[in-house]
């Protein structure tokens, strides 16, 4: 993906730091990170997309159970986004969401140091495309 694959980018590691906080049940680190119109993009655009820090929480309080489980198996950084493969712990809990060869991908948009963007993306070559083109 890039020369900063090493994970000692500062977003890489602000993506780590969310992940793990939320792995731990902590919402203040991700609250903190996201940017208040932050948007957060489902694999299939439509009526599950959301926007603004205080809805995508509470979507994903709800949604997580108070935790995450799992662990992050892949975090490259493409000019200002980072594409996370995330091994979930239980991948039937996964919901439909799509995984490719059991890990889920997403794609997170930083810009001043803020989370603006989370996009789910079907498999790992969709990730890699939007992270480069901002495009599904």
């Amino acid at each position: 993906m890039g020369a900063e694959d090493s994970g000692e980018s500062p977003q890489i590691e602000l993506v780590q730091r969310c992940f793990q906080a939320l792995i731990e049940g902590d919402y203040a680190v991700l609250r903190a990170s996201l940017a208040d119109d932050a948007k957060w993009r489902t694999v299939e655009e439509g009526p599950s997309n959301c926007e603004g820090r205080d809805t995508i929480i509470g979507i994903m309080r709800r949604n997580l159970g108070g935790r995450l489980h799992g662990a992050i198996e892949e975090a490259g950084q493409v000019g200002s986004r980072v594409v996370v493969g995330f091994r979930p712990e239980r991948p039937a809990s996964a919901e439909g969401r799509p995984l490719d060869g059991g890990v889920a991908y997403m794609v997170v948009t930083i810009e001043g140091g803020q989370i603006t963007e989370l996009k789910g993306c079907a498999d790992r070559v969709a990730a890699l495309s939007y992270s480069q083109t901002g495009r599904p």
